[in-house]
């Protein structure tokens, strides 16, 4: 018959080891996990001892009792180095106790210790239900399966009935529930862990995250929630809601976002602005999220807050940037258009599309260059001969890209438009179009004027003749040229005969128009001869170059300019003849590389004076200058 009050006994011992060591595992979890193992190696062994001093002798040599249980779960839990301990307690003592189930003792013990650290390595002391389960069975085997071996087999039916299905039962119950109650505190302690891991980080978030239950009131909330409630800390605001912090205006638009993400049941994002205790503005980005129950029922809500007011304070900060920003392209006098790598249109501002207006139809944002120069040419808006000149597209496109060059084109309204070209730094480019079309009329206006006033510089305002200045520069390049052609060249002086006693008679402005008349006659005189230049030299006379020419033609034209200004017959009493004259000093280079400019003036002074004081209105061939000899 089964010892029930042994079994028993042994099954209170081992409630009472498992609930010492839940107990006492929340004091353990301060010490390191090699200690904890330890600590429960030990208990398990102390109750193991305890547990085979109350066993009861099933026949003669054959001890029962729970220490398979306690082996069990030690090795499953604990593993090699909790159940050491137990296991050479039992050991121990099983061979003290001695007899003839000894030597089946010590396989069974070392069945259930082996097995269970099988278990312990695979599942890791795994705490669902199914590995408990397979755990107490293994234990039932251990425990029982001896008696199969010593027990003659006629016996087995008897045995069974009697013996092996109570003390079955028992070790099933023990192993089960003592595992059960070892894996709930484990968990429990897990769940903890995970639970301080979860605080820890929900202190440690530098945003505000917090719950509230259907009526609004705070449940949680973390340090960063109560800094920005202005509270002490985060426990004070339990129970409390935001009306106990904001003013009322504040707080109702709180709670209003509150009962959208209850009505919606799904989560809801806002920015959210208000105004601090301390009057300075502020805004959030607020998460709300449903909070619902194990059995899924919405029970508050979840809320995260991330203050973004200097970021709100950059966005409107660079709303407004932008917006000067595009005020100002949009006001600029120039035309912007920006291009990306694959030369299509990505910007432009107003102004770009009001310079061509033919085109503004093509020019927005998406259109390729190419496009664009196709319809400026086939629409004529632009002059294909203005400007650079270039009529090909790609050449065009090539001008408008290459940086720095600066292009001048010419619409067909007639204004001038300047085209800069500048990188970007993505690859693409940026064209700015200038209207030059009055600083172009400007230049045109000066250039024109400037060229009056050469003009003036050099022409003699009372005879519209080339004046001294300009015979200079010219004398000068015809002796150039004569040099480096070796050539001949021929100067004639002129002089109006007794003028001074013109002016006595007729008066200044009489003189000025005898003046005109003679520079009118000379001019017509040579007017056929090629290269031939007419200056007034100073005064009332004159001088004539003549290239190519030789001393006897030079004669010749000095006695035609003499004859055409006789012919005029224009009175001068205080003359010999009754009427205008002038006399004519010819000098002239032959052949000569180096003539010199002084040596030829001097020529033809010399010859004019000898012509006067001959008796005037004649020509003289005073002194022609000798060219150099090439030996010196």
């Amino acid at each position: 018959m089964l010892p029930w009050n042994e079994l028993l006994a042994n099954l209170a011992i081992v409630a009472l080891a498992t609930s010492i060591w839940t107990a006492a595992h929340s004091w353990m979890d301060t010490i390191s996990l090699t200690r904890q193992r330890i600590a429960f190696g030990v208990l398990m062994a102390s109750a193991t001892l305890i547990v085979m001093s109350v066993q009861f002798q099933f026949t003669p040599g054959v001890f029962l009792g729970l220490r398979y249980t306690l082996l069990a779960v030690t090795a499953y839990f604990g593993g090699p180095l909790a159940v050491v301990f137990p296991t050479i307690v039992a050991v121990t003592k099983r061979l003290h106790d001695g007899g003839t189930g000894v030597w089946v003792a010590l396989p069974h013990i070392s069945l259930a210790v082996a097995s269970r650290l099988l278990g312990f390595y695979r599942g890791k002391g795994t705490c669902r239900a199914l590995p408990l389960l397979f755990l107490s069975l293994a234990v039932v085997f251990s425990g029982t399966v001896g008696f199969f071996v010593m027990v003659p087999y006629a016996a087995w039916p008897g045995m069974i009935s009697k013996v092996v299905a109570p003390f079955s039962s028992i070790l099933f119950v023990s192993t089960f529930f003592a595992s059960f109650a070892i894996s709930q505190e484990l968990k429990r302690q897990r769940l903890a862990e995970q639970n301080q891991i979860y605080r820890a980080v929900f202190e440690a978030l530098p945003d505000c995250l917090n719950a509230k239950d259907l009526d609004g009131r705070f449940i949680a909330a973390n340090s960063a929630t109560a800094a920005l409630m202005g509270a002490r800390q985060a426990d004070d605001l339990i129970g409390k809601t935001d009306f106990d912090y904001y003013p009322e205006v504040v707080a109702t638009s709180f709670r209003k976002d509150e009962r959208r993400q209850l009505t919606s049941n799904a989560a809801l994002t806002v920015e959210q602005r208000f105004v601090r205790p301390d009057g300075k503005e502020a805004w959030l980005s607020t998460l709300k999220a449903p909070l619902r129950d194990a059995s899924g029922v919405m029970v508050g809500v979840i809320t995260h807050n991330r203050e973004i007011t200097l970021q709100k304070h950059l966005e409107l900060r660079l709303a407004e940037t932008r917006r000067n920003l595009a005020d100002a392209i949009s006001s600029m006098a120039d035309g912007l258009a920006m291009f990306d790598a694959q030369d299509v249109l990505v910007f432009c501002n107003s102004r770009y599309q009001s310079l061509f207006p033919v085109t503004a139809d093509v020019r927005i944002p998406g259109s390729p260059l190419r496009a664009i120069v196709q319809a400026s040419l086939e629409r004529g808006e632009v002059r294909p001969d203005a400007g650079s000149g270039a009529t090909d597209i790609d050449e065009i496109i090539s001008q408008l890209k290459t940086p720095g060059l600066v292009r001048l084109l010419q619409v067909a309204d007639g204004r001038w438009i300047e085209t800069r070209s500048q990188s970007t730094k993505l690859g693409g480019f940026l064209l700015i179009f200038t209207d030059v079309t009055e600083a172009k009329e400007t230049a045109q206006k000066l250039e024109a004027l400037n060229q009056k006033l050469e003009s003036r510089a050099n022409t003699d305002q009372l005879t519209s003749l080339p004046n001294r200045r300009a015979f200079d520069r010219q004398l000068d390049a015809a002796l150039f040229q004569a040099g480096v052609s070796d050539t001949d060249l021929v100067l004639l002086m002129i002089d109006v005969d007794y003028f001074k006693l013109y002016n006595d008679c007729y008066g200044h402005v009489a003189g000025d128009e005898a003046l005109q008349k003679v520079a009118s006659s000379i001019d017509n005189a040579v007017s056929g001869l090629p290269g031939a230049t007419v200056a007034r030299y100073g005064g009332e006379e004159f001088a004539v170059v003549i290239p190519f020419a030789s001393v006897a033609e030079a004669a010749n034209v000095g006695k035609l300019i003499c004859a055409a200004v006789r012919s005029m017959s224009l009175v001068h009493q205080s003359t010999p003849t009754g009427h205008v004259t002038v006399s004519v000093g010819v000098a002239s280079i032959m052949n000569q590389r180096e003539a010199r400019k002084d040596a030829l003036l001097e020529a033809a002074d010399r010859a004019l004076y000898q012509a006067k004081a001959q008796g005037r209105d004649r020509v003289h061939v005073d002194t022609v200058v000798a060219p150099v000899s090439k030996h010196g």
